[in-house]
This record gives structure tokens, C-alpha cells and sequence, in this order.
């Protein structure tokens, strides 16, 4: 198991996971990744280091409601009330995970190089293995400036994150959030169009390059680029894809997930207050399935709790409750792909129309009803967003969207749902990660987020 420091991130230390994989120092020697085997094999490892807090997420957002188990555990019950110093540790810890896998991947590249490449087969692989690893950044470097910059459309000058320009320690500042967006658009750009269809669904693919393209084209404001993206994936989906979803939370390879982080167990374990006694969160009442809606049967999970039957979150939850092994942590899937497409054409006067039809045709796959034609304009994007916070309920999607769309509060809910406790406005300042102290305690170049307390003699 991992225990050693690794001082190639851009803050002066990182510890790397304890994961049973390869530390990023043996391969300080350039020739110790010479072939595709190698090459492989290190990736493997980026891919291992990446950090998942969906479960994190989905508490700051609007995905569930307190049950009165939250009692047991403060810190997860401060995070789920907004307290300044949950979120401060909980940023602390993303910024450090975040960078350091990008630091792998940035090993990674800069021996790329030196793998040694024979026949046809070899070059395609080694190809492959350099898009992946540049996507893998690329969703590091994505998810660090949603969570730790202000919203593109509010100031696309302000500061973003930092962009590391070597491998090894960088004090540099940063970069503003249109430069993060660019940087990340023309990463992904330069590897779009090399073929890669991998057999499982545990390895970035081509289809996950675009996936991510029209994500951050849609982050960015460019409703048309982000709707033309979504729509070539789209080319490729079915409706058997939508009617049979619920293959996404069991363990066999799943046509309609474009990528998943392959797992080795358990996930989501920290919802769970006992196996018998129930967890510290239910589903957030005001989210409704229709009961034909074919994703209820995976999204809620009935539980007696305190004696009577309530709406827990499944899924993930759902499988440990009931023994089953979590193979994949599903991040990419073609029906995330309609709801880019849908939202973006809804943000389009003229492309209303398409809109509505792209989501009510995956609405009326799950048998849940359709969008009504008489919703438009602002009424619409509300209804296609409402409809993504089920789709993606418990996956830390939502809190990503109302930081970005900014279209109203966040309540936090009293137990069950029974009342409000707070009300979180939608241009709180702590919708902004703040930057963590490890990186400016070093880096002299850093200024602090608004609304956080300011570095002495900074900002």
C-alpha cells in the first residue's frame, strides 16, 4: 500500500492514495515506461488515483433530505447545512487528489515518447493509451474549475484554477476561466479524432472524449456546439438503452454507459448509518418518479426506518443493502448525452422544439410522461434540468448544475423533509470552493476565492 510523499503535484506535498498500485517516484528513471505493457500499466494507476466524492456532492446539493441517523455523524450533517468548515476540508481534500492525478498523467505523457512501438497494432494502442490519458486529465482539470472558480457566465475573466506546464513542483498562478475552458477545449480537440472503441466500458473511449467536449461547451454558454457534441454520440443510442438503464448499477458490461471508473467493491458506503437501522439521508421528497417510471425501481429504495416504510436513495446504496458488488462507478452514459443535447437546444429559441422531442422521446423510453408542448422558454430548461436531477439523483451531478445555471436557492431540509432549516441563495459565495491552504501557504502567486477570509497581504 502506498504510503510514500509525492512532490511532483504543483503543491509543495502530495500523498499519494492507498491504493496497491505503482507510486508515480519508480518511474522517475525515462526509461522505466519503454513499452505498451508499461505504458498500460501506469495508466491504470492515473485511472485509480482519480478522486470520487459523487456521494459529497450529492449531500451539498439538492439529492436528499436529513433522516434523524444524521445526528450520528456532524461532519456529514455540516456539510449537508453548508458549514464553512466541512467545505473547507472537503475542498482541501479534491484539490490534492485532483492534482494528483494529474501529476500521473502528466508522467505519463512525457514518456510517452519513449514507448517503443513495432507493428500497426502497437501505434493504435499507443494512440489510444495517449488519448486516454489526456482525457483523464482533461476530467480532472474540468472538475477542479467547476468546483474552485465562480460560474463561466458570471466572469469568464476571474480566476480559475491552475494549469501545470511540467512535470514537478510549480508555484504558478491562476489561470482565468476562460483560459482553464480553452485549455481544456483544445486538450480534447487534439485527441478527438483518434478511433478508440475499447471492449470494456472501464476505459475512456472516443465517445467519452465527445461526451466531455459537449459538457464543457455547455459549461461554457455554446448551447450549439454543445447540442452538435451531444448529437454525434447520440447517433449511436437506442431506446433499449433507456427502457433497460438499470443495467447500469449491476455488474455486467452495459451498451448504454459511454464510460465507468471500474470499482473493486463497495461504494457509497458512507450513506449508511447501519445495515439494519437505515442511513443518514433519504431522498429528497420533492423529487417524484411516476410509478411507470421505470427508474424508480433503481433510484428509490423502500426501507422501514424509525417503523415506517421511506424513500432511500438506491443505486449504489441499494446494492449494499442487498449484497451485490459494485463493478463501476458510472460517470458517462448515452442518456446524460440527451439531456445535454435537450438543455442546450432549449437555450435556443429556434431549437425549442428539438429540444422537447430529444428528452420527451427518452421520457417516454423510461415511461415517465413527457414534457407537455405548451412548456417553453425558461419553463422548459427548468423541466429538462428537473428531470437530470432524477436521472442523476445520489451521482453529484446536480449541485455542478445549480452552481452553473444559477436558476434558484437551495433549501436544506429538516428531517424527512419536514420543513426547511436554511436556505442556501443561489450567489452564496460558498458555492465556490475555497482554495485550500496547503497550495497557498507555498505559492505566493495565489489569490483566495470572494466571500472566503482573504490571504494575509494577498487579494
Amino acid at each position: 500500500m502506498i504510503k510514500k510523499l509525492i512532490n511532483l503535484c504543483i503543491i509543495s506535498l502530495l500523498t499519494a492514495c492507498s491504493l496497491d498500485i505503482p507510486p508515480a517516484d519508480q518511474y522517475s528513471d525515462p526509461y522505466a515506461i519503454t513499452d505498451i505493457t508499461s505504458a498500460r500499466s501506469f495508466l491504470t494507476s492515473a485511472y485509480m488515483l482519480y478522486p470520487h466524492y459523487e456521494f459529497e456532492l450529492s449531500v451539498l446539493g439538492n439529492d436528499f433530505c436529513q433522516t434523524s441517523l444524521v445526528s450520528y455523524n456532524i461532519d456529514i450533517k455540516n456539510l449537508y447545512l453548508w458549514r464553512e468548515d466541512k467545505i473547507k476540508e472537503t475542498a482541501e481534500i479534491l484539490w490534492l487528489n485532483y492534482y494528483n492525478t494529474i501529476a500521473n498523467c502528466d508522467i505519463l505523457l512525457e514518456r510517452m515518447d519513449n514507448v517503443n512501438v513495432i507493428t500497426e497494432e502497437d501505434k493504435q494502442k499507443k494512440d489510444e493509451i495517449f488519448a486516454e490519458v489526456k482525457t483523464l486529465r482533461a476530467m480532472c482539470y474540468f472538475n477542479l474549475l467547476r468546483l474552485f472558480a465562480p460560474p463561466y457566465d458570471k466572469n469568464p475573466e476571474a480566476d480559475g484554477i491552475i494549469l501545470k506546464t511540467k512535470v514537478g513542483l510549480e508555484f504558478l498562478p491562476r489561470s482565468s476561466v476562460s483560459a482553464c475552458t480553452n485549455f481544456i477545449r483544445n486538450e480534447l480537440q487534439e485527441i478527438e479524432d483518434i478511433t478508440n472503441v475499447p471492449k470494456a466500458n472501464g476505459w475512456l473511449s472516443q465517445q467519452a472524449v465527445y461526451y466531455l467536449q459537449a459538457e464543457v461547451e455547455l459549461y461554457a454558454g455554446n448551447y450549439e456546439k454543445a447540442a452538435e457534441k451531444a448529437e454525434k454520440i447520440l447517433e449511436r443510442a437506442n431506446t433499449d438503452m433507456y427502457k433497460n438503464n438499470e443495467k447500469l448499477w449491476l455488474k455486467e458490461q452495459f451498451e448504454g454507459r459511454i464510460f465507468a471508473f471500474f470499482n473493486s467493491g463497495s461504494f457509497y458506503t458512507d450513506l449508511q448509518y447501519r445495515e439494519k437501522e437505515g442511513d443518514y439521508f433519504a431522498v429528497n421528497p420533492e423529487l417524484k418518479f411516476d410509478d411507470t417510471d421505470n427508474r424508480k425501481a433503481y433510484t428509490i429504495y423502500h426501507f422501514t426506518q424509525e417503523q415506517k416504510e421511506h424513500e432511500l436513495f438506491g443505486k449504489y446504496n441499494k446494492n449494499n443493502k442487498e449484497g451485490y458488488e459494485t463493478k463501476y462507478i458510472n460517470m458517462m452514459r448515452y442518456s446524460g448525452a440527451v439531456f445535454i443535447a435537450a438543455e442546450a437546444n432549449s437555450r435556443i429559441a429556434a431549437n425549442e422544439n428539438k429540444g422537447r422531442k430529444q428528452i420527451n422521446i427518452y421520457l417516454e423510453a423510461c415511461g415517465a410522461k413527457p414534457i407537455d408542448k405548451s412548456i417553453k422558454g425558461k419553463a422548459l430548461t427548468e423541466a429538462i434540468l428537473k428531470e437530470k436531477n432524477k436521472e442523476f439523483l445520489g451521482e453529484g451531478i446536480n449541485y455542478l448544475d445549480l452552481k452553473r445555471t444559477r436558476i434558484s436557492s437551495l433549501k436544506r431540509l429538516n428531517v424527512w423533509g419536514n420543513g426547511t432549516t436554511s436556505t442556501i441563495q443561489h450567489d452564496d459565495y460558498r458555492w465556490t470552493f475555497p482554495i485550500p491552504e496547503s497550495e497557498y501557504r507555498y505559492n505566493e502567486y495565489i489569490n483566495q476565492n470572494e466571500g472566503w477570509p482573504k490571504i494575509p497581504g494577498r487579494n
